[in-house]
């Protein structure tokens, strides 16, 4: 049986805490690294009928290095049946996937709080990075798509509020 969480592994230790937020609220969950998912077992997911979440996880480096996944991300992205979610690195891959530029950030912030909003309330995040997605010359810490989110900052930190909240509407894809 296919787990219903994927979440891609690129070389970060953060990728487990992801896991471990979202285990509690749904246990079909796997870590697996990006060169065993993208080249041997993407396939035997897109052939699947159930809902499934694709989470691209943080990562070292640049984006553009991970160019040679942008086509099956952008298959995921298209299919009826699964929900993509980017976190940080993940977040810069979809955003120079649609187009956006991924520059220094204009504060480099690492193991810091930063405010953002969300649903209408400001809620303390933590961010680690050195890089960011613009959208007419401005950062942009989240972008929604049809099926999809991403977050320029780790919604899996500690020193993020409210933890679950950012994968509500991932967990609430994969029930129906």
């Amino acid at each position: 049986m296919l787990d219903k969480i994927i979440i891609i592994d690129f070389e970060d230790s953060f990728t487990y805490n992801i896991a471990s937020v979202i285990f509690p609220f749904e246990s079909s969950v796997k870590v697996i690294s990006h060169e065993e998912f993208f080249h041997f077992r993407s396939g035997e997911f897109l052939n699947s009928h159930k809902k499934h979440a694709l989470i691209l996880g943080p990562g070292p480096g640049h984006p553009s290095a991970y160019q040679k996944y942008f086509k099956q991300i952008e298959v995921f992205r298209n299919h009826p049946n699964f929900y993509v979610m980017g976190i940080c690195l993940g977040h810069q891959m979809l955003g120079l996937i649609d187009g956006k530029i991924v520059d220094h950030a204009c504060e480099q912030i690492h193991g810091q709080t930063t405010f953002i909003e969300f649903d209408g309330v400001e809620r303390a995040v933590f961010r680690y990075n050195s890089l960011a997605v613009y959208e007419n010359g401005s950062e942009v810490n989240i972008r929604r798509f049809k099926q999809g989110i991403s977050y320029q900052f780790h919604p899996e930190s500690v020193g993020t509020d409210s933890n679950p909240l950012y994968f509500r509407e991932l967990l609430e894809f994969i029930k129906i």
